[in-house]
């Protein structure tokens, strides 16, 4: 029970929908669903939960991650992207039936002298722009019959790599990497991995026989142009109440610092949700919320616990009216690019101490 009025009301069918349509982008591969970070702050349990029987494979981003879910009792098999740090992870993998990155020598050398209970399926990570994880490209072939001399292994890897500018639609490192990934794949007869959301939703040649989407089963995309959304679902929306209403004179400050200053008679509301429940401090006085069908502007600095919204042009608006923070009328996305971050960030930072509230399908 919470006594609180500000929640996450999530839609786990608006999510189950944007997994269905991810699927009809490439209707000839397979699609890990990407469920890291707390499923991008929609709890990766229940999203887990309603994808079941629909997605073949789960993906998290470290071993911690995936054993939460198999703790709730989630069997289906589940990606660790970032692979395992110690040789005790290995086993735990093994034991757990999960699927593991591998992206560095070192990680091959600790397969090599680690004696698992079962074998394991494996996916090798290769870096063909990205700079960040992954074998040399040139390192791909001899790394992975490194991997199958172990005998360790359930099966043939899927070679994976991941674009580093796939938002934009005409960079050259595209199609470099894209053509990098097809050579590997004839040299080696192995399945590959490449399209995150953005090229699945644009770069219909990086779809190869596994897609990683992400972010766009919550119904954000990644590219700018709203015309590319190809029907997305938003799955969160933010909502709290007005707690106290407050009459400013001009020359009147709200908040700490005072750096919004009344320039004619204000009628403020306090709202009870703040940077501690995940709402963005840097808001600059950019960022709407939508409450009585209108939007009214965040004003003054964002306090832990509660900000301030201007409500002048709302005199109907009283304590205990119910604000959207985000959601179908201030998507995410829009309130990102207020504040100079990517939805991604603000859906991760949503706290704990914000209650979820599902919408089951």
């Amino acid at each position: 029970m919470t006594y609180r009025p500000s929640f996450a009301e999530i839609d786990l069918g608006a999510i189950r929908e944007n997994y269905r349509l991810s699927c009809q982008l490439a209707p000839n591969s397979q699609h890990l669903a990407v469920v890291k970070a707390n499923a991008y702050g929609h709890d990766a349990i229940e999203v887990a939960r309603i994808l079941k029987g629909h997605a073949p494979a789960l993906a998290v981003a470290f071993i911690d991650e995936a054993l939460q879910l198999r703790e709730a009792g989630i069997d289906s098999p589940i990606l660790v992207l970032e692979g395992c740090f110690s040789a005790n992870e290995l086993i735990l993998a093994s034991q757990h039936n999960l699927w593991l990155m591998f992206h560095s020598v070192e990680q091959v050398i600790m397969l090599e002298s680690t004696s698992l209970p079962t074998s394991i399926t494996a996916w090798l990570k290769v870096d063909t722009g990205m700079h960040r994880l992954g074998i040399d490209a040139a390192q791909a072939p001899s790394v992975l019959q490194r991997l199958l001399d172990t005998q360790k292994l359930s099966q043939q890897p899927v070679l994976a790599s991941h674009m580093a500018n796939a938002e934009v639609l005409d960079h050259p490192l595209n199609r470099q990497q894209i053509e990098q990934v097809q050579q590997l794949g004839k040299q080696t007869g192995c399945a590959l991995s490449l399209a995150n959301s953005a090229a699945l939703m644009q770069l219909p040649a990086s779809r190869f026989d596994w897609n990683r989407p992400g972010i766009m089963l919550y119904g954000c995309s990644p590219l700018e142009k709203a015309s590319q959304q190809i029907g997305l679902k938003p799955a969160m929306r933010v909502v709290s109440s007005i707690m106290a209403i407050r009459e400013l004179h001009p020359g009147e400050a709200v908040g700490y610092g005072g750096h919004w200053v009344a320039s004619q008679p204000s009628r403020i509301a306090t709202v009870a949700i703040g940077y501690g429940d995940g709402y963005p401090r840097s808001t600059h006085g950019k960022s709407d919320v939508f409450l009585h069908g209108q939007r009214a502007k965040v004003v003054g600095s964002v306090s832990m616990d509660m900000i301030g919204v201007d409500i002048s042009h709302i005199p109907q608006a009283r304590i205990g009216d119910q604000v959207e923070i985000w959601g179908s009328h201030v998507r995410v996305n829009e309130l990102a690019a207020q504040v100079n971050t990517i939805s991604y960030e603000l859906l991760t930072r949503i706290s704990q101490r914000l209650p979820r509230r599902f919408i089951q399908p």
